[in-house]
């Protein structure tokens, strides 16, 4: 089996020591297929396994919680999930396939019809942006509360950089309005990465579904370490220090990227691959 780095121990370093020298690291990048329906399947499976990273986090309130995924080879499809049934046993086979314009054309096998609520949103997100194939939207506890401040987060740590300029905040109207007036959402979004949607919670976008939910959950706990830190501050006095602009600007330079957002949902799909078999089983 390759290793993902070989080590020479006999190279001598300037110091003088005999320490191992670290070969090229190879870059961890999402697996390669050996059929177009492979593909298809794999991305189904990905966003069922998606739905059940997002219950795990506590957030499966009833069957609510809004993701999809753009089909793998047909740009015109989208797998939404079905209405009714519990985030956590979501299946392949429980997905409905809807075309932009929000018709099924592939019904789940369980003939579930999907949930309204969030379908018209992630649908004018998709027909605005051919580089978005992942969506993730929820009410969920820490965004929820955020939204009601009509703000987006402070650059107060490191990981906050990620979204720096890129989460703008959607008026609550736009958002209902989105199924005939799609416009009040793009515009809004333009080439962003997400909005905080106001008064009701948190929506993510990305090129793969694994870089949707990583960056949602990031998203969701850095909204509660904000509203911590400042009702820690106003409680004792004293003031937040944010990052510079200059180390936003470095950061996101070096962590911006959709490959990096991919990698960050690795750790969630690993430990569901392992107790599933994987998205081509699911």
């Amino acid at each position: 089996m390759a290793t993902l780095f070989n080590l020479d121990v006999n190279v001598a370093h300037t110091t003088g020591a005999a320490r191992p020298s670290v070969g090229k690291f190879r870059k961890p990048n999402p697996p390669t297929f050996t059929s177009e329906d492979e593909r298809a399947r794999y991305q189904k499976g990905r966003l069922a396994l998606a739905a059940r990273i997002f219950a795990e986090q506590g957030w499966g309130i009833g069957c609510a919680g809004g993701l999809s995924a753009r089909d793998a080879v047909n740009s015109d499809l989208v797998w939404v999930l079905p209405r009714g049934k519990p985030l956590c046993a979501i299946g392949s086979a429980d997905l409905v396939g809807v075309n932009l314009d929000g018709h099924i054309v592939i019904p789940s096998a369980t003939l579930r019809e999907y949930d309204d609520g969030h379908v018209p949103l992630h649908l004018a997100i998709y027909r605005a942006r051919p580089d978005v194939h992942g969506i993730v939207s929820g009410h969920t506890p820490h965004g929820r509360a955020f939204s009601t401040r009509g703000e987006t987060v402070r650059m107060l740590w490191q990981d906050s950089c990620f979204f720096a300029g890129r989460v703008p905040v959607l008026p609550f109207l736009a958002g209902v309005r989105v199924a005939t007036e799609p416009e009040g959402v793009t515009d809004v979004l333009e080439d962003g990465k997400g909005l905080v949607m106001q008064n009701r919670g948190l929506l993510m976008t990305a090129a793969t579904i694994e870089g949707a939910i990583a960056t949602y959950i990031r998203l969701e706990n850095l909204c509660g370490n904000q509203m911590l830190v400042e009702a820690a501050v106003r409680g004792r006095g004293g003031r937040m220090i944010e990052v510079g602009e200059e180390e936003v600007k470095f950061t996101l330079q070096n962590v911006g990227s959709e490959h990096h957002a991919w990698l960050m949902g690795m750790p969630y799909f690993a430990r569901w691959d392992k107790r599933t078999g994987g998205a081509l089983v699911v």
